[in-house]
């Protein structure tokens, strides 16, 4: 079902009016146009049309990556759309769904984007085949650093859920991704980096 949004942006009530009319092409368009600008309605109801294969060839990897955006973008009606593109996938396909992720979210995380930081930990403990936990609580680490709200309540949950005999071989591997996320950041750097890098 696609899903609606507060009145406002004109191009997505074009979307939608494309939709409702059964011009599923030009919703497609509409849609995948706002979804790259990060609205996270356009990007589910982008997951629901490839899903049903409407205006657009049918493609649970396509769908399922939309999903993804949308979810991490904060639209929470997303999460069981997610779920169920997820279980269909096979392993390999989730991968490819993850890696896409990543590669979407690195460049404004390592810019600074705290929000991008924390959704690029959620890909990696929650849509990789096999969860990347270290890695997810670096990013949450550095976001925590950076006071981006939330990030130290994640950040504390991913290292609950480690194992205590591993918990602090992660915290030395964020402390040192940290260091060499500040050491990219050059003369941009915050003053958290500060007591890392002297």
């Amino acid at each position: 079902m696609i899903l609606a949004t507060p009145a406002g942006a004109d191009d997505f009530e074009k979307a939608m009016s494309d939709a409702a009319a059964g011009n599923y092409g030009e919703a497609a368009a509409g849609f995948h146009k706002l979804a790259l600008t990060g609205d996270p309605e356009a990007a589910h109801n982008l997951a629901i049309l490839f899903a049903s294969g409407r205006g657009l060839p049918q493609n649970s990897v396509e769908a399922a990556f939309w999903a993804w955006r949308a979810r991490l973008a904060g639209l929470r009606q997303a999460a069981p759309l997610v779920i169920q593109l997820m279980q269909d996938l096979t392993a390999e396909r989730q991968a490819t769904v993850a890696t896409r992720l990543e590669e979407t979210l690195t460049p404004d995380a390592e810019a600074g984007d705290g929000a991008a930081m924390l959704a690029l930990a959620a890909v990696h403990s929650a849509a990789r085949p096999e969860p990347d936990f270290a890695t997810a609580h670096a990013w949450q680490s550095i976001a925590a650093a950076l006071d981006v709200p939330g990030a130290i309540a994640a950040r504390n949950a991913t290292l609950e859920s480690t194992a205590p005999e591993h918990r602090q071989k992660v915290q030395d591997q964020a402390m040192t991704a940290f260091k060499d996320w500040c050491g990219r950041q050059a003369q941009n750097a915050p003053a958290a980096c500060v007591p890392v890098t002297k």
